[in-house]
């Protein structure tokens, strides 16, 4: 397959926008690096580097949300059964460990259902619904799913029951007839942030039914500060852009998840990162990988139950029970990736679209290894488990530039799929397993003529140049301020010219990790020169050896070894000086 070449986009800020920062108190740096992001007033700055809680938008704003508030209101003074059904990913679950708690401290217990991915699939389960109606359950809450799901919400308001949707994903042909559709995707809806993940619109609803309360006189006030811990920890999972709502919420919630109360979050901490500051990289590297496996691997329940628990005993259990299955999870995701790279670099058309399957892989870890052929090859990928019943079922991650959802709609002809859904950027698929060479063909037709070659950005894009002499740790701090890092405020990436690889050594189970240094050129000896170590990806290493002489693209962070904290960079890309 012949690689898009990428290539450097070094950005200049506006010069007077910068200095009106730096006037303000800000560093030239972090002010440099703002002003890249759009942030180019120091009011902008003061909201941006310091969110409030106060500035959160009215929830009212939200279409539906107050209707969903007098609802859940009303079961509650009846004392009816409510259940909240969730998802098996983090964001699913998290949301639902959200509402279980807000409910607990109203004094309402309520019914907690986590599909099988295994026996329930994706979304809601049409037996399932009708097993809890039969449980005597009143009123339904969905959260991150439910919005495409016609069938099944009608069948339970047939039962006159109540069904709340708190879901984000894009709205399919038909909307459901659920008694509240909560989804800022909806063109009728006024609250002011489109990108929150499904545990953001839960927190939405946890606002509004607060004030509902209220406004009855109905007890106390329900304090809603300590639920923002699993609104960071679902949103940062889910990778949802990081400003806005979400930022608001994750800058927080960060702060209260490194001096989290709830036993199962300070057991999994404890378990998972060895540096004590909490961030958005170790939430989405350490703490979210483990509860996202036990929905992948096994049973969302237990991950529901490690949130929730007030038992340190208890939660000692469960997050070893989890571990095991982030392990296996690893170990099938390692598989998979060889197995469907090795496919997909051989697939015809892989230019612009790749579609692989096979029997031997495993369900749960299908959407990773997407993501990891995705960016390998650059181009929109779905990695498919072919299963007993003779349906391919998986997921499929995008590049930029190209709507998942919008492309399957087109492709969507003769009933090519049995079911599918998500995101722009993320969407799972279901289909016969015969008809999986016939969506391949289609994909990629349709990805050529949406989104040709000449069109797609492969950019590297820094934030600044910078030389050996000015790599301190306290660089490190300064870009702590920028925290949460994610989609749409990414961690800053830096250019180092003209510095020399330094004794690379290839390390790691399968050696495909490289350590080095880079050293800033000169005469005089290695020991004698300044520098940094770095470490990279095999792949990035490539056609460099011992003593090249390179441009370095590089993220700044900090290493934690024996109790020493040191600056390290991770390469993200190396070219000829």
């Amino acid at each position: 397959m012949p690689a898009l070449k990428a290539h450097l986009e070094i950005r200049e800020p506006d010069d007077a926008q910068v200095a009106a920062l730096i006037d303000s108190g800000v560093p030239p740096l972090l002010a440099r690096i703002l002003v890249l992001r759009g942030v180019q007033t120091p009011e902008l700055a003061k909201k941006f580097l310091q969110p409030q809680l106060a500035d959160l938008p009215d929830p009212t704003l939200m279409t539906g949300v107050m209707a969903a508030a007098r609802l859940v209101a009303d079961a509650l003074l009846a004392g009816d059964k409510i259940c909240v059904y969730g998802d098996y990913d983090v964001d699913g679950i998290s949301a639902a460990a959200l509402l279980d708690d807000l409910f607990r401290r109203l004094g309402h217990t309520v019914r907690v259902f986590l599909p099988d991915r295994f026996r329930d699939g994706y979304g809601l389960h049409y037996d399932r619904l009708q097993e809890l109606c039969d449980e005597g359950v009143a009123l339904f809450i969905s959260v991150d799913c439910g919005t495409t799901s016609v069938r099944e919400i009608q069948a339970v308001r047939d039962r006159d029951r109540h069904f709340i949707i708190c879901d984000h994903h894009a709205l399919g042909p038909v909307r459901p007839n659920a008694s509240v559709l909560l989804n800022p995707q909806q063109p009728e809806c006024t609250y002011p942030d489109k990108s929150l993940s499904a545990v953001g619109v839960a927190m939405v609803l946890a606002q509004a039914l607060r004030r509902e309360l209220h406004s009855r006189g109905i007890g106390k006030p329900v304090e809603l500060k300590s639920l923002i811990e699993l609104s960071a920890l679902g949103t940062i999972a889910d990778m949802s852009p990081m400003h806005g709502v979400n930022r608001i919420l994750c800058w927080h919630g960060l702060r209260l998840l490194g001096q989290s109360q709830r036993p199962g979050v300070q057991t999994l901490a404890a378990r998972n990162t060895k540096i004590a500051m909490v961030s958005a990289d170790r939430v989405g590297f350490h703490l979210a990988p483990p509860i996202n496996a036990a929905g992948r691997m096994a049973d969302p329940q237990t991950a529901f139950e490690l949130l929730t628990t007030q038992n340190p005993a208890r939660a000692l259990e469960l997050a070893e029970l989890i571990d095991l299955e982030n392990n296996r999870r690893k170990d099938a995701q390692a598989l998979a990736t060889v197995a469907a790279l090795a496919q997909a670099r051989i697939q015809e058309g892989n230019t612009h679209g790749v579609v692989v399957a096979h029997a031997d892989w495993h369900q749960g870890v299908v959407g990773i290894v997407a993501n990891k052929v995705k960016d390998e090859l650059a181009v929109p990928t779905f990695v498919l488990a072919i299963c007993a019943d003779g349906m391919a079922r998986g997921s499929g991650r995008s590049i930029s530039g190209y709507d998942l959802v919008d492309g399957l709609r087109a492709i969507h002809a003769d009933g090519l799929f049995e079911r599918f859904g998500g995101h722009a950027m993320a969407a799972g698929v279901t289909l016969a397993a015969d008809r999986v060479d016939t969506f391949r063909t289609r994909l990629q037709a349709h990805v050529a003529e949406t989104l040709p070659l000449a069109r797609r950005d492969r950019a590297i894009r820094i934030d600044a140049t910078l030389t050996i002499a000015e790599l301190e740790l306290s660089i490190v701090d300064l870009l702590d301020q920028l925290e949460p890092c994610g989609k749409g405020n990414e961690r800053p990436q830096f250019l180092l010219r003209g510095v020399e690889v330094h004794r690379p050594k290839f390390v790691g189970k399968d050696q495909d990790w490289c350590k080095t240094s880079l050293l800033a050129s000169g005469n005089q000896p290695a020991w004698a020169r300044q520098g940094v170590d770095a470490f990279c990806a095999r792949s990035v290493m490539e056609g460099f050896g011992d003593g090249a002489r390179v441009d370095a693209v590089v993220r700044l962070e900090r290493n934690a070894y024996n109790g020493k904290v040191s600056l390290q960079a991770t390469l993200i890309a190396l070219l000829p000086a």
